[in-house]
């Protein structure tokens, strides 16, 4: 892994200490920045970010802004195409995370960003997984909720 893109979820339980999370989001920044590994930030995450808290609290230093371009928008409609034609595997999902979903993985795919971390496990496989398997391309998946220990051996 030589890039991440970083989920809203990721963002939270890494600024917020009272989080059961916050410890492995810690860990994970930790050694992302020890293995520098380039660290992206969405300009999409960023938006659902301040719906609850400063933008300027996010750990802007240490990480690379990826705006949501035209580029992105265009795979985006592609990637929710895809979903959209999937129906059963998506009854229980909210449309508007679907429509984020699918463009963070635009920017992941435009960008060839080779991981993405986030608490969401329940989109790896019903946004994620289909359309890696539609296009072709591969992303590794990090659940948030897996302490870094547990993983070390496996993804690193």
């Amino acid at each position: 892994m030589d890039s991440i893109l970083l989920d809203t979820s990721f963002c939270i339980r890494l600024l917020k200490s009272n989080d059961e999370l916050h410890q492995n989001a810690k860990d994970y920044f930790k050694y992302f920045l020890e293995h520098k590994v380039e660290i992206y930030l969405s300009t999409i995450v960023i938006a659902e970010y301040s719906v609850k808290d400063d933008a300027n609290n996010l750990p802007l230093d240490f990480v690379k802004i990826a705006p949501f371009d035209f580029f992105d928008g265009k795979t985006a409609g592609e990637f929710h195409s895809i979903i959209i034609n999937n129906k059963t595997q998506i009854a229980t999902f909210d449309r508007n995370v679907i429509k984020d979903d699918c463009k963070l993985l635009a920017q992941i795919c435009n960008r060839k960003i080779s991981a993405y971390i986030t608490k969401d496990k329940k989109s790896f496989g019903q946004i994620f997984l289909p359309i890696q398997k539609v296009k072709g391309f591969n992303i590794e998946l990090l659940d948030l909720a897996i302490p870094l220990r547990d993983f070390k051996g496996e993804l690193f």
